[in-house]
């Protein structure tokens, strides 16, 4: 029986994906937005390699190993290049039908590494990794303690595409709060075209108690945009963003408006999409309260 530190998170396009966890919380765990990873027992540690093996032994045993790993917890890439390598090449033996694996990372994390260790790390099996952006305007990603800025997310994103690993960044609408919205939405579209990701998701800040951001709202020093505020984020993002060949999409739970598209190809349409629903100021066009609250995995 394989036993996790909970609660443990993952992308919702892991779903289908057999989680590792080789480390438990995140290195970083500064972000005011984030309420993932602050109880006592996620307090971040690397699980030793006999331990990690264990847990590959105990899932091929069950059968619960399938052609996806994703590697967690909240930026597994802080690993060292060696160990990573060690993991997935144990992975790869212990499961011949292993086609992808995937992890959380952080932009501190790629930087660390030279591109040569990335193209090993590739080499050996990482196909993707996520990464949270959240904002490209850095007066908001000071704000936030995100731990990067957008000169250093570009360079890591840059350090990716030689490497060869696909990029899937996560922006955050709202997190700017209500007088920076513009500046963030703004700062991000063009944040986005630098780094020109392969894939891009957008979600919208859910004020989570535990999270610094939280306790800021309750005392009245941020204030959440309101919902066609955060649709009109969507917008400014969606016009500045120019992607070579990636997908965009806000299909996550926590949003308003649920958009997806192929860029460049759809990005009119989408834009298209999103200016009706502005121009509608219609609320019965956005996903209700109740179905945004649900509890789901970030």
């Amino acid at each position: 029986m394989i036993e996790y530190i909970t609660p443990f998170f993952r992308p919702p396009s892991e779903h289908k994906s057999f989680i590792l966890q080789a480390t438990i919380g995140c290195s970083h765990n500064n972000c005011t937005y984030c309420a993932m990873y602050r109880k006592e027992e996620q307090k971040f540690r690397i699980r030793p390699m006999d331990e990690i093996k264990q847990i590959i032994d105990d899932a091929s045993a069950e059968g619960l190993l399938n052609n996806r790993v994703f590697i967690s917890d909240g930026n597994a890439l802080v690993l060292s290049t060696s160990k990573l390598v060690e993991i997935m090449e144990y992975l790869y033996s212990a499961n011949k039908g292993l086609e992808r694996i995937t992890m959380y990372a952080n932009v501190g994390d790629i930087l660390r590494k030279s591109v040569k260790d990335l193209k090993e790390i590739k080499n050996n099996g990482l196909e993707m990794v996520y990464i949270g952006f959240e904002s490209g305007d850095d007066v908001v990603l000071e704000r936030i303690k995100k731990g990067a800025s957008f000169d250093e997310t570009v360079e890591a994103s840059q350090k990716l595409k030689e490497a060869g690993i696909m990029n899937s960044a996560m922006v955050l609408l709202g997190v700017g709060g209500e007088k920076r919205s513009n500046e963030h939405a703004e700062a991000t579209g063009r944040l986005l075209t630098e780094t020109d990701p392969e894939y891009v998701g957008a979600l919208t800040l859910q004020l989570r108690e535990g999270a610094p951001i939280y306790q800021e709202w309750k005392n009245g020093e941020f204030k959440l945009p309101e919902k066609f505020q955060l649709i009109k984020e969507l917008e400014t993002i969606v016009e500045g963003t120019n992607l070579t060949n990636g997908y965009f999409y806000s299909n996550h739970i926590s949003n308003f408006l649920a958009i997806k598209a192929k860029f460049p190809e759809e990005k009119e349409r989408v834009l298209s999409e999103i200016r009706q629903v502005l121009a509608a100021n219609d609320e019965k066009l956005l996903r209700p309260d109740y179905f945004r609250d649900v509890i789901n995995q970030y």
